[in-house]
């Protein structure tokens, strides 16, 4: 924290948050470029270009602002060795399939797409599209072309259809050209920005069942792992196991009588029904006992104590 191009780029990301409070589109770019122009002076505490020979040789690049890059490079020098082809291969498979699958649905989730089955539209298509990317970019020597939780950013701005994709392809495209000014971005630039994204797509915590104990461990080392190990596939892969091994004792357990664990929040709900329905009965009954406020009721009064002497001695006077 003694640096001061943390705190530049923590005064970039309160500037992005102070923006998106205001809903405004324009947020993310209102913080990058206000750091990256800062960043740009030289002779600053700060500076992207320091006077070093690293500082000197990003300076002499930034100055071209427009390069044509050389095409002697496009492919890859292919080789006929492969022994460790089938250990790359898997390796590659996995955490590219992890990678895309934690970013698409996160993206997706942040636009609400997402079904009850944890599903959204057209999801066939947007691994199929991802795969033969990979494929084609590895071609020419690329890393693999896959989708990247940066497009989170777009998805906050308002970004739900393919088209914004499209666009995304032109100015990449373009991007080609300008690589000496898109270069000279410093990283705490858009450090501000990742963190933003990452607290808007942290609501989807919220559906997370905190209550049962297999997924709220898991969730947690998912989330943790991620930014401790830089890699989605590897915080997947501490997640899922972690499932996998809590849920699976819990089923080897049952079978010596022990049960398996539920969740605590239905149970919690359960006995409070039962209770509520114990003392609604009670009510019911208290109710059926005490009269009613609407019915009259009718005070029968005492029998008069009469002080009439018998008939037989009201006969016997008349006689007399």
């Amino acid at each position: 924290m003694t640096s001061g191009r943390t705190w530049l780029g923590i005064l970039g990301m309160m500037i992005i948050a102070v923006a998106l409070g205001y809903k405004s589109k324009l947020a993310f770019i209102y913080g990058i470029a206000l750091v990256t122009i800062i960043s740009w002076f030289r002779g600053t505490a700060v500076t992207y270009f320091p006077d070093d020979a690293a500082g000197d040789a990003r300076f002499e690049y930034f100055k071209k602002v427009v390069d044509v890059p050389g095409l002697d490079l496009i492919m890859t020098p292919f080789t006929s060795d492969l022994t460790g082809a089938a250990v790359a291969i898997i390796t590659m498979l996995y955490v590219d399939f992890l990678d895309t699958s934690g970013t698409l649905l996160g993206i997706a989730n942040s636009m609400g797409v997402i079904d009850d089955e944890g599903n959204f539209p057209k999801s066939t298509e947007a691994f199929s599209v991802d795969a033969i990317a990979t494929m084609f970019g590895s071609i020419f020597g690329l890393s693999p072309i896959t989708s990247y939780i940066e497009s989170g950013a777009g998805v906050e701005a308002g970004a739900k259809t393919g088209l914004t994709a499209v666009i995304c392809a032109f100015y990449f495209f373009i991007s080609i050209f300008f690589a000496p000014i898109l270069a000279s971005i410093p990283p705490w630039a858009i450090g501000g920005a990742l963190i933003i994204v990452g607290a808007l797509m942290a609501r989807s915590l919220t559906k997370l069942n905190f209550n049962r104990p297999s997924h709220a461990i898991s969730g947690f080392l998912t989330v943790m792992v991620m930014p401790l190990t830089y890699s989605i596939a590897y915080g997947l892969i501490a997640g899922i196991m972690t499932y996998c091994v809590m849920e699976g004792m819990f089923w080897i357990l049952s079978f010596v009588g022990l049960e398996i664990p539920g969740d605590e929040e239905e149970a919690s709900k359960l006995v409070l029904g039962q209770s509520l329905k114990n003392i609604t009965g009670a009510d019911e009954k208290a109710e059926a006992i005490e009269p009613s406020d609407d019915v009259d009721v009718v005070e029968t009064p005492a029998e008069e104590t009469t002080t009439s002497a018998p008939a037989s001695d009201e006969v016997v006077d008349e006689e007399a």
